[in-house]
């Protein structure tokens, strides 16, 4: 495979579940850029997932109460804006060849 599959497996990268298509690929194993942003990918896929789950609680606990029921849409949208920040942030780490990790949770390493 030549280096434009591995750009585009970079970019699915951070786009929601589509992390998985080069997780399973056998360049995961031999690209380290593509290994980097797999891991990057992963990391906030499973912070999404994470923090739709803390808002379905919240909304399961105050989406009855009248006034304080504007806390779970809220946060929602303030998760949507986060996530749509970091996904863009990787996509032009991916378009400018740069290995750097994402704000806030890049730090974490899930791919050896």
């Amino acid at each position: 495979m030549n280096n434009k599959d591995i750009k585009t497996f970079s970019y699915l990268s951070y786009i929601g579940p589509f992390f998985m298509i080069g997780l399973f690929s056998d360049m995961r194993r031999t690209n380290p850029t593509l290994r980097f942003h797999l891991n990057q990918g992963m990391l906030l896929f499973l912070c999404e997932a994470a923090a739709l789950v803390i808002h379905y609680v919240v909304d399961m606990l105050l989406g009855s109460l009248p006034i304080i029921s504007i806390i779970p849409s809220v946060l929602l949208i303030f998760i949507t804006l986060c996530s749509l920040a970091l996904s863009l942030c990787g996509i032009y780490n991916v378009a400018s060849d740069k290995l750097n990790p994402l704000p806030v949770i890049g730090a974490v390493s899930i791919l050896k």
